[in-house]
């Protein structure tokens, strides 16, 4: 076990012994000040201890075979094409994965993408060009026809629906453009709710995306941010965020919860200022560029077992996955 895992495994025991985060909105200003801090600190516990991967895949008992989908890129960023099994080792609860059944590319041929936007008042100053990112989204030319792309908005008390695969109508453009930035900012709410609308519209073959559109602050949430990102975790779609914050940089407390959540899933943070045609060229050269390794079970322990891809020669790779999965007992 190398010191990594090791220092992430303690890690991620004294974080299990924490109360849970409280929603944004319900921390005092002297508590969320320390916010930042923490997150630092634990970049990665705070979301790897909590959830597993597409529930359709949650593994049970008389299951012999984990599999996990990720793509790697080198320390500039750029994805790397050509991996092989002796690249990577798999560290799946602390124990170290070696000895992979297969290593293929991922076949899944199709996309779901839904933008989760941020309309509250807390954006208004960059409103209009935010709007835009999403107009331009929903235009974009290098999405198959075969992908579907939703819109849903986020402020005040409810997120809304904009669009449901349609949003390419006249009628649904003239619907983003009409909208105004009004009312408290939800995000946790929004998060939890756009997880419960991937699960009820998921397809075989299709890989869910979410792009959050947003500057990571939540003003007024039911749920906390553990909560929605349980449930993003548990939807099983990848979770790519674009900070919309011009001036908050990147180690604000948004920048840095809108990083995690990213990472959290498989996903990728990213700027507006990169551009929403960038952005979504990434995204699909990621998808285009998965693996899926799979490995017999390492252990039949019931409950969360947490997952990491490390490289075992060229240091700089950095593989993105998910966080974990789930091994239940049939009753």
């Amino acid at each position: 076990m190398t010191w990594v895992t090791l220092r992430y495994l303690r890690a991620l025991e004294w974080w299990e012994r924490l109360p849970k985060f409280p929603s944004m909105a319900s921390l005092s200003h002297r508590q969320s000040s320390s916010f930042p801090l923490l997150l630092a600190l634990f970049p990665v516990v705070l979301l790897s201890s909590s959830s597993g991967e597409d529930p359709q895949i949650r593994y049970h008992t008389g299951t012999s075979e984990v599999r996990v989908a990720f793509f790697a890129t080198d320390q500039n960023g750029r994805l790397i094409d050509n991996l092989s099994k002796d690249d990577f080792a798999v560290i799946d609860s602390g124990t170290v994965i070696r000895d992979f059944r297969s290593l293929a590319r991922s076949t899944e041929t199709a996309l779901d993408v839904v933008a989760l936007v941020d309309t509250s008042e807390s954006v208004a100053s960059r409103f209009r060009a935010n709007l835009q990112h999403v107009v331009q989204l929903v235009d974009e030319k290098s999405m198959n026809r075969a992908d579907a792309i939703s819109v849903v908005q986020f402020a005040g008390l409810e997120p809304q629906i904009v669009c449901s695969r349609d949003c390419r109508s006249v009628e649904a453009e003239q619907k983003l453009r009409s909208i105004q930035p009004q009312g408290p900012t939800p995000l946790f709410d929004a998060l939890t709710y756009t997880a419960q609308f991937v699960v009820e519209r998921h397809a075989p073959a299709t890989r869910q995306v979410v792009i959050l559109f947003s500057d990571g602050n939540d003003t007024i949430s039911r749920a906390s941010a553990r909560e929605a990102l349980e449930a993003m975790l548990s939807s099983g779609a990848m979770l790519y965020s674009v900070n919309v914050d011009a001036s908050g940089g990147g180690f604000s407390t948004g920048s840095l919860l809108l990083q995690q959540m990213a990472e959290a899933t498989g996903g990728r943070s990213f700027s507006a200022s990169d551009g929403v045609s960038d952005v979504l060229r990434a995204i699909l050269d990621d998808l285009r560029s998965a693996y899926v390794v799979t490995y017999s079970l390492p252990t039949h322990q019931p409950g969360f077992h947490s997952l990491r891809i490390l490289p075992k020669h060229n240091l700089n790779l950095r593989f993105h996955c998910r966080r974990g999965y789930y091994y239940e007992e049939d009753r």
